[in-house]
């Protein structure tokens, strides 16, 4: 279903490497004051084919493939924020590189100037005329519920995700007059396939309690075989969408059905052992920032160096999770706490100077590298919680215990899609985005996440 949405990504990335191609050609042109013979073509690009795809792959970690990012007021300044980190290291990997017959530090220089400039253009070019206008798929909702009236919402927004609703089936007369727009609303399935045709929709999405309406279950049967509309489940549809599991679908039958986690034996050992490897890696980095941490926390507030507190693991065991303190000491353990836990939120007053840059980078982290090793945690999966805050919510959520049925993570699909949780809707929207993971976990999946997370660090958008 996101075919159309990974083809246009597949265009932009695309003519961001042609600009590049480009660009490295007048970048010879500049540096030598002749048109480029093959020879000389041939020479440099053995080294600058990768450095292309190199680039391609800062652009997607830093996000600027997400095409709605494209129209964010903030677009420029990333542009060129991930411009100068291209350059930076394109340049340490030069330095490095022994390149005894060629010297690209001109041609460098300017083929990141040139290429990346021309991508820019491009980028205006496609934003303008390609990114939400071309390769739609029309659709029309079958049904109006809290999941689709949040989809039609998301879909109005953004409309470069590929699709356009043509229309709403409202059976039950639940949406007020004109309350849409931009769309048909109906109240009848009858001659549905005819409006279908004349719209040019080639998509019904079924609300998932109209599948249990017989009548509603038999006009699209008909619908089905005499035309070429296909009919997608709507809870399929919005994990696409959204990334996240609709809470209307949780019961004890669906998560049966659909969380096997014990069924990837390999994938399960290959990630045990890529989270100890990575462990000892981030442990690395612990050993070089600590002395240096330690100096800036004793001298910009009192209190201890680590921050220790429980947390829930997998099936509920209960262990000690690592932290450098980036809170003010409130009491003796160096907690910020009085009274009872209390959720952190955007701007807390309780963080430290120093605490929101190693929110920030996630540098606070870093400690957790011996959770890692120890096994406690790996390195994606949901977000460890407090014993405290897991059985309160567990008294409003009763399905929340299964994001236990993983190994919690250092980062995850929740941590990348969601600010700071500290309401009862943003937790159920983290549960969402938990059981999602469950579902689907990969090792692509994994990778995203990875990537994705990486983007948040260089761009310091931790929390």
């Amino acid at each position: 279903m996101r075919l159309i949405y990974r083809i246009k990504q597949l265009l932009l990335a695309t003519g961001d490497f042609l600009c590049f191609v480009f660009g490295f050609w007048l970048s010879l042109w500049l540096r030598y004051l002749e048109i480029p013979e093959w020879t000389q073509i041939e020479r440099h690009l053995s080294l600058f084919f990768w450095l292309f795809i190199f680039w391609i792959l800062i652009i997607f970690i830093n996000g600027l493939y997400d095409l709605a990012h494209l129209r964010q007021e903030n677009y420029k300044r990333h542009f060129i924020e991930t411009t100068l980190l291209s350059l930076i290291l394109s340049t340490i990997f030069f330095y490095l590189l022994s390149t005894k017959n060629i010297t690209p530090k001109t041609i460098l220089l300017l083929n990141v100037i040139i290429g990346f400039s021309l991508s820019f253009i491009w980028r205006l070019i496609y934003n303008k005329y390609l990114n939400a206008n071309t390769l739609k798929t029309k659709i029309i909702f079958i049904g109006y519920t809290p999941e689709s009236a949040e989809l039609i919402k998301i879909l109005e927004n953004y409309p470069e995700r590929g699709y356009q609703i043509t229309g709403l089936v409202d059976l039950e007369n639940k949406t007020t007059t004109n309350q849409y727009h931009f769309f048909e609303t109906f109240t009848s399935l009858n001659d549905l396939d005819v409006v279908a045709q004349k719209l040019k929709t080639s998509i019904f999405i079924v609300a998932n309690h109209l599948k249990k309406d017989e009548e509603v279950s038999k006009q699209l049967f008909k619908i089905f075989f005499s035309s070429k509309i296909k009919i997608i489940d709507l809870n399929s549809f919005y994990e696409v969408i959204t990334g996240r599991i609709p809470p209307s679908i949780f019961s004890e039958a669906w998560f049966l059905e659909n969380l096997k986690t014990n069924e990837q034996p390999i994938y399960n050992k290959i990630k045990n052992l890529l989270d100890r490897f990575i462990g000892l890696i981030i442990f690395c980095l612990l050993i070089i920032i600590f002395p240096i941490f330690t100096i800036i926390l004793k001298l910009t507030s009192p209190g201890p160096i680590f921050y220790k507190q429980i947390r829930v693991g997998k099936n509920g065991q209960e262990f000690t999770i690592y932290k450098f303190r980036s809170m003010h000491a409130l009491t003796a353990d160096g907690g910020a706490e009085k009274s009872g836990f209390q959720f952190a939120s955007k701007n807390d007053n309780r963080i430290t100077k120093f605490g929101k840059f190693m929110r920030k980078t996630r540098l606070d982290e870093v400690p957790q590298c011996l959770n890692l090793l120890k096994g406690e945690l790996a390195l994606i999966g949901p977000r460890p919680e407090r014993p405290e805050v897991v059985a309160e919510i567990i008294k409003l959520m009763p399905y929340y215990p299964l994001r236990l049925t993983v190994k919690p993570g250092l980062t995850g699909w929740a941590a990348i899609n969601q600010n700071y949780t500290d309401t009862l809707e943003s937790t159920l929207q983290k549960l969402q985005y938990d059981i999602f993971y469950i579902k689907n976990q990969s090792p692509l999946l994994d990778l995203v996440i990875i990537l994705r997370t990486i983007n948040l660090v260089l761009r310091m958008k931790g929390q």
